[in-house]
Parts: C-alpha cells; sequence; structure tokens
C-alpha cells in the first residue's frame, strides 16, 4: 500500500492536474449554476423579499455543496477527459509510455486522485450533504413554496401490525382527511372496520376526531353496526407525518434514512423503494469515480486530428448515456420493477465493463 501511494514526478505532474481541472470545473459550474437559480426564482425573491443575508447564508451557502453532489460524477469524467486530452494532444502521453512506462501503472495517480474524490465525496455525501439540505429545503419552504406539500391521493399505512388505515386525501394546512378508513385485525382476522367522511386533528384535545363515522363490528358470522356524527379517538400517528418525505430523504443522514426506511417498511409504504435508492446511491456515486476516471482515460489517451473538441464531444455524448441509463434504471428501482440495489448498481458496472474494454483496445 505503501508503494502504492508513493509518486514520482510524473504520477505528482498528473494527480495535480487531475485534482485541478476538477476543481474549476466544479467552480465554473458552480457560478453558471448559481446564475441559471437566480433567474429561475427571481420572481420569489421579488415578490417575499428575503434579506441578501438570508439569500446568501441560508440558501446558496448550502446550495453550492447541493449542486456539487448533484453532478459529481459528471465532473469527474469530463474534467479528467478534457486535461487527458490535452495531454494526448500534447504527445505528453506517448512520450510517457515511450519512456517504458507501462500503461497500467499511467493510470496509477489517476486511482490516487478518484480515491481522493472517492473518500471526500462519500463523507460528503452520507454526512454533509444531507446537513446542508436542511437547510436548503428550509429555505424553500419559507421564501419559495406557497405551500406545504402532502400526501394527497390513496394514503395507505400500517400504524402497527393490527391496524391499516386508508385515507382519499389530506389537507396538511387544515389537518383534515377525507374518506377515511380504519380496520382493525386480531389473529390475522378483520374485526373493526371503521369508516369517517372526514378526519380532523383536534389540537387541544391531542386526538383526532370522526365525523360521520360507520363502525362494523365482527364477531364470527355476526355484524354490528354502529353510526355517529363525531368521535374521538386516538391513532398512532400525527399529521407531520403525513408530509410527502420524498423530497426530503436528501436531507437525512445514512442513520436516519435507515431508520426511516425500516419505519416505512412496518407502515407498508410502498414508496420505500424510492428511499432505498437514495440510499444506496450514495455510496454508488463516489465508487463511479473510479469507473468513470478509466472511461475518460480510455477515451482520450489517443491523440486525434479533431483534437480536444473531438475528445470533448464524445464525452458529452457519453456524459447524456450515462445520466440516461442512471435515471432509466433508477426509475425502475422506484417503481419496484427491479431491487433497488441493482437498480443502483447495474449503470455502473455496465460503464465498467465498456472501460475495461476500451482500456484494452486502446493504443499503448
Amino acid at each position: 500500500m505503501r508503494d502504492f501511494f508513493s509518486l514520482g514526478i510524473i504520477d505528482k505532474y498528473i494527480l495535480k492536474k487531475y485534482l485541478q481541472t476538477f476543481f474549476y470545473s466544479v467552480l465554473l459550474f458552480t457560478l453558471i449554476a448559481i446564475f441559471i437559480d437566480i433567474s429561475e426564482k427571481i420572481d420569489d425573491f421579488i415578490k417575499r423579499k428575503p434579506p441578501l443575508s438570508v439569500l446568501i447564508f441560508d440558501y446558496y451557502i448550502f446550495f453550492i455543496p447541493y449542486f456539487m453532489g448533484l453532478f459529481s460524477s459528471v465532473f469527474v469524467f469530463l474534467s479528467t477527459l478534457f486535461f487527458n486530452s490535452k495531454l494526448a494532444q500534447n504527445t505528453e502521453i506517448i512520450a510517457i509510455l515511450n519512456s517504458g512506462l507501462k500503461y497500467p501503472r499511467f493510470l496509477k495517480p489517476y486511482m490516487i486522485g478518484a480515491f481522493v474524490l472517492f473518500v471526500v465525496f462519500l463523507i460528503l455525501n452520507t454526512q454533509v450533504l444531507p446537513y446542508c439540505d436542511k437547510y436548503r429545503l428550509k429555505f424553500e419552504d419559507d421564501w419559495i413554496h406557497d405551500h406545504v406539500q402532502t400526501q394527497n391521493n390513496n394514503i395507505f399505512n400500517m400504524l402497527d401490525e393490527d391496524n391499516i388505515i386508508h385515507m382519499e386525501s389530506f389537507n396538511y394546512e387544515d389537518s383534515v382527511g377525507f374518506n377515511f378508513t380504519l380496520e382493525s385485525l386480531k389473529d390475522g382476522k378483520l374485526v373493526e372496520r371503521t369508516f369517517a367522511n372526514r378526519l380532523l386533528w383536534n389540537k387541544e384535545k391531542s386526538c383526532w376526531t370522526f365525523e360521520g363515522y360507520t363502525r362494523r363490528l365482527f364477531d364470527g358470522e355476526r355484524e354490528y353496526l354502529i353510526k355517529g356524527i363525531t368521535m374521538d379517538t386516538v391513532l398512532k400517528i400525527s399529521p407531520d407525518e403525513f408530509i410527502v418525505k420524498t423530497n426530503y430523504v436528501s436531507s437525512m443522514t445514512n442513520p436516519e434514512l435507515t431508520e426511516y426506511i425500516r419505519k416505512e417498511t412496518e407502515k407498508g409504504n410502498p414508496k420505500v423503494s424510492k428511499y432505498k435508492v437514495e440510499l444506496y446511491k450514495r455510496t454508488m456515486v463516489p465508487v463511479a469515480f473510479f469507473v468513470l476516471t478509466l472511461l475518460a482515460v480510455a477515451v482520450s489517451s489517443q491523440k486525434s486530428r479533431g483534437g480536444t473538441g473531438f475528445h470533448l464531444g464524445i464525452g458529452i455524448g457519453m456524459t447524456f448515456s450515462y445520466l440516461l441509463v442512471i435515471q432509466i434504471f433508477s426509475t425502475m428501482g422506484n417503481s419496484g420493477v427491479l431491487a433497488p440495489s441493482l437498480a443502483v448498481w447495474i449503470p455502473t458496472i455496465v460503464f465498467f465493463l465498456i472501460a475495461l474494454y476500451l482500456l484494452k483496445t486502446a493504443p499503448k
């Protein structure tokens, strides 16, 4: 391991170029992203007039890490391809290989650079970025969004092993649910079903109120029917739990997200696959740095008549292909068509095989 990290002059030169180009790319595209974001939200800023200090220190200082994490894999690929293409065009790669350096040894500084970014972004993705997202999303809720998003269609929730609720819709602003059904089980058999036209949260009593309810009690072959106007009851759920958290899982650290997935699995939430995809991506993206680095080097190591622009054109095409494949498989993982772990890792494995093939056929 010590020999692996021992660097010669050429290694240090390539590693320096690798990291410098990456961070310059991040800085450039982040500035562009900030200007684009400002242009998209300018109407909201003018309407709600957030103070400049709030705009900078409560939003954009946290927007930058969010953008870095979102497109980090693209930055790694394009920056590596750009500077390696310049090495090829200046015949520096030819000179390095003609000096007797074997091609796998030539890849060493690239892998060290990828390892450095792997460690940095693994920490960022699992700990720092979720912390930043809490403030970014809070700012958007306070200054951008008009209403809090809620689960408003076909809500299904398991309160525990014996109680299941269904609800057509829920309005978080008023804490009111519509067409509510509670099913109670005992030893796997249905013993009671309660239907209510409306479900209201009583803040004073910290309980729920059924309006226009009908209770059906099942005792063997007998059935008892009870109707009423209002009835207070206690349920193992609060109004806050009806908030859509799909957009907020990015603000949870790995332990928090793992615990949230466990609870949602127990409730029978059909969207739990989407949360698992988010969890697995946090590890997959830093690992993909190695794959994308190898792929970029394989594509751009040969000198071309088209120059750096030709390599960048190929790189941009492959970048869009990579993002498209990731999006397709993520959608399959979110919907449960594929296991979330497979949906996350298949694109990286496929592009790793492509990178190995291109490295094997690359001129040496």
